[in-house]
């Protein structure tokens, strides 16, 4: 593998893909929806979503690692980015804006 010595990373937090179940929960208070989560920083989470949600909602979030030795992260995260998916589905980007106990 090659790396660029001249790329410079413009992003505050580097990204890490991950392979993990995302729920999220839309602002009416409804059920829990699940989606899949693609990748995630300390900034933000990005998922795979069925539907598409609307820039600038506020979800509540559960990130739940296969593995049971981390315990799942949850959050309040604003939507930032929304962009069809190719499997059909809608690629969701969302900025942390609270870490929850």
């Amino acid at each position: 593998m090659s790396m660029r010595l001249d790329y410079n990373e413009k992003r505050r937090f580097n990204r890490m893909q991950v392979d993990c179940v995302v729920e999220y929960r839309l602002p009416d208070g409804g059920e829990m929806r699940q989606a899949k989560g693609q990748n995630l920083s300390a900034g933000g989470v990005q998922f795979e979503a069925e539907r598409e949600i609307a820039l600038g909602t506020q979800l509540e979030i559960i990130i739940s690692p296969e593995q049971k030795l981390t315990p799942p992260l949850e959050a309040v995260a604003e939507v930032v980015r929304v962009s069809p998916s190719p499997n059909g589905g809608y690629i969701v980007s969302c900025c942390f804006q609270q870490m929850r106990d």
